[in-house]
């Protein structure tokens, strides 16, 4: 029999998802083991509850069910139920976990149980697991989002126009400059700086020479596009000027034989390949395919065709040779067939993210719909929008929206209101200067932006819910610069986005340049710039151009040696008012992007990371297997060496209906599983890039970051 209940407590903290090994290697913090079934015992029960199965995620809302036996005491034998659970979730990128708030039992099945003792049982069942307090992967979630209501995210308007391709057989960097070069004098001084640039690149007036900084290396040339030269001190103006624009000591520049990479100029969107010398191919297994082992970047040619492949951005482009000069966009239908094959731990492994059709391009492209979440103070949280010069608004096309043009701030006119969006929170004013307070109801309308506004990535960041303390938001990675296309995702849209250049230059995100490859472990993306250690060759502080990429990335200066693991750092961990603890007052039951906040209704919430005072933690049971599931009508179900069974009054036997769904369980559950195993290895191992990599040197020590 169903009963259906009602909770009338304000927070449940209630498990789902699984399984977490986190004993990581040197200098990272030891985490203890947790696997499902996981255990609790109460004064009068013994509670196991085996691994929750999703059944929708919308927003920051999920719901599912879980098996549950409970065994009273003074007996042996278990009583099989099954619950169903709704909960608001808060996750942690950077740690890949996710903790469940606000947890609603609707509804609980005891199938087999006494229909006299089914009131009892529940009650019991509810109040032990309203003290539990557990943090779960965030990779078991992932797997299981295929079997979960979720939005379809592709955006056909998307562009895959390919930038230019530049490929060389030597050590070469890449030095990027939006358009053509805007100089700006530097006071007191013969110099004017080059600011459309997020490198240090100055002009000298009175030699007409101008003069790079990269690494521990300066360059000059007589002409910006001409040819750049080494040279062993630049003049001291220069080098006081470079002093002011905290650049990071890096790395020797040369590579180990002593060579100094060319220096090579962009003003047009461009992405450079370099080999070592000639191209070196190794096959892949039981493919057509080879890869090019002397280069960081993912080569490959088809033994059949001779057609040549590259990766760049998440977007795959087809050549007659690596001389050619004309390279074209090759959408997921027309990408050859084995590339499909490519074993996840070969050195090329990474890729089959960006091959459709396969289970870990649809596990990058599940992970798009993760949001990462936070509780933001309204009283904490602030903005000071800076404009250069009187604010300048232009219309967003196909829209009646109007974006700011002279800030690095995201701002928004619509109707009467100002919306700006920073670090993932949105904040609201009547005047386009303020004063700005945290919005709790973000109009629809801004979430029809269109790819071609510089500020698209804004519609990725959603107001969820509030109360008067507290507002209750999230942004998922399109909100730095992750989209999906087709059936793979890629990095940034495509579309040529010029930046502001007045008394100040303000950056627009930008989609080529920086060798950004997606990496399968963490879900991030990461960058390669420079030459080295990439340290040195990016200059820091915003308006300059040392800032790059839609969200979070324009906030992040890479030209610190950071792992990849950080490339896409959880914003709300450097911002003001982000609550790290508890929160009295329940949030109202708004979504993201209406105009109606919700009723709200009284109670208490709880934070990531914390729990209810006195609560208990389940414990690993050890030696149970991790083998029992609930179907959707209710019913338990284990795996066994032999076959299937499921659950009756007289215990287990075989199962007599069709195990389909069944094994799709088994094999999602599975699949978590050992992602969140790679995930561990790879974070343990240190490793900055993806699995694979070249075996010679293109750019000596170069890292994606």
């Amino acid at each position: 029999m169903k009963i259906k209940i009602k909770t009338r407590y304000a927070r449940l903290i209630f498990s789902i998802i699984i399984v977490i090994t986190v004993l990581y290697s040197t200098g990272l913090a030891q985490v203890a083991e947790l696997r499902w079934p996981r255990e609790i015992r109460a004064s009068e029960v013994k509670i196991v509850m085996y691994q929750p199965q999703l059944e929708s995620f919308k927003t920051d809302q999920l719901t599912g069910r879980a098996v549950v036996s409970v065994t009273p005491k003074g007996q042996t034998e278990p009583i099989f139920g099954v619950v169903w659970f709704s909960a608001r979730i808060s996750t942690d990128r950077d740690n890949r976990t996710v903790k469940l708030l606000d947890i609603d039992i609707p509804e609980v099945k005891f199938p087999n149980a006494d229909p006299s003792k089914v009131v009892k049982l529940t009650s019991i069942l509810k109040q032990a697991i309203m003290a539990w307090d557990i943090t779960m992967p965030f990779d078991q979630m992932l797997t299981q989002l295929d079997l979960v209501e979720k939005e379809k995210a592709a955006l056909d308007d998307i562009k895959s126009t390919p930038p230019k391709i530049i490929v060389v057989k030597y050590p070469a960097v890449l030095i990027t400059i939006d358009g053509e070069p805007q100089l700006q004098k530097i006071e007191n001084s013969s110099l004017m700086r080059v600011v459309n640039t997020p490198f240090f690149i100055v002009l000298e007036t009175g030699k007409k020479t101008y003069y790079l900084k990269g690494g521990d290396k300066w360059f000059s040339a007589a002409d910006i596009k001409g040819i750049w030269q080494t040279i062993i001190s630049p003049p001291s103006s220069v080098i006081e000027a470079a002093k002011k624009e905290s650049m990071q000591a890096s790395q020797d520049t040369k590579t180990s034989d002593g060579r100094i990479p060319e220096i090579i100029i962009a003003t047009e969107p461009a992405e450079l390949i370099v080999i070592d010398g000639e191209p070196k191919y190794s096959p892949i297994f039981e493919t057509d395919l080879l890869y090019i082992t002397n280069t960081e970047s993912d080569v490959f040619v088809e033994i059949g065709s001779q057609q040549c492949f590259v990766l760049l951005s998440g977007r795959w482009f087809m050549a007659n040779s690596l001389e050619e000069s004309k390279w074209t966009y090759v959408p997921d239908e027309k990408l050859p067939a084995d590339f499909a094959k490519i074993s996840i731990g070969s050195a090329k492994g990474h890729v089959l993210a960006n091959v459709a059709g396969t289970q870990e391009a649809k596990e990058a492209v599940l992970e798009t719909y993760i949001p990462q979440t936070a509780t933001v103070k309204r009283s904490e949280a602030k903005v000071v929008v800076v404009y250069d010069g009187a604010p300048k608004f232009a219309k967003i096309e196909n829209t009646d929206m109007y974006y700011a043009l002279n800030t690095s701030y995201s701002v928004i006119r619509y109707g009467n209101n100002y919306y700006c969006c920073h670090d993932g929170v949105w904040f609201v004013a009547s005047s386009p200067l303020g004063p700005w307070v945290v919005c709790v109801a973000v109009p629809q309308v801004i979430y029809t932006m269109p790819p071609s506004s510089p500020v698209f990535h804004v519609k990725y960041v959603y107001v969820y819910s509030h109360t008067p303390e507290v507002v209750y938001v999230g942004y998922t990675p399109g909100y730095v610069g992750c989209y999906v296309y087709g059936g793979t995702v890629v990095y940034g849209t495509g579309y040529v986005y010029p930046g502001w250049y007045h008394t100040y230059y303000y950056p627009r995100p930008a989609t080529w340049g920086v060798a950004v490859c997606y990496n399968p472990h963490t879900g991030n993306w990461g960058f390669r710039v420079g030459y080295s250690s990439g340290g040195g060759w990016f200059v820091g502080g915003g308006y300059r151009g040392g800032r790059w990429g839609a969200g979070g990335y324009r906030d992040i200066n890479i030209n610190s040696n950071i792992n990849i693991d950080r490339s896409r750092n959880n914003l709300y961990n450097r911002r003001d008012g982000v609550v790290r603890g508890p929160v009295a007052g329940r949030p109202s039951t708004g979504r993201p992007g209406t105009d109606r906040p919700g009723t709200g209704r009284p109670g208490v919430v709880g934070t990531p990371g914390t729990g209810r005072p006195g609560s208990s933690r389940p414990v690993t049971t050890q030696g149970r297997r991790n083998n029992v599931y609930a179907d959707r009508n209710g019913n338990v179900h284990r795996k066994t060496d032999k076959g299937w069974q499921q659950r009756n009054r007289s215990g287990w036997s075989e199962s007599k209906r069709s195990t389909t769904q069944l094994d799709r369980y088994s094999s999602v559950r599975q699949r978590g599983t050992d992602r969140t195993n790679r995930y561990n290895r790879y974070r343990s191992s240190g490793s900055s890039r993806p699995s694979g990599g070249r075996s010679g040197g293109s750019r000596g020590r170069g890292r994606r970051r």
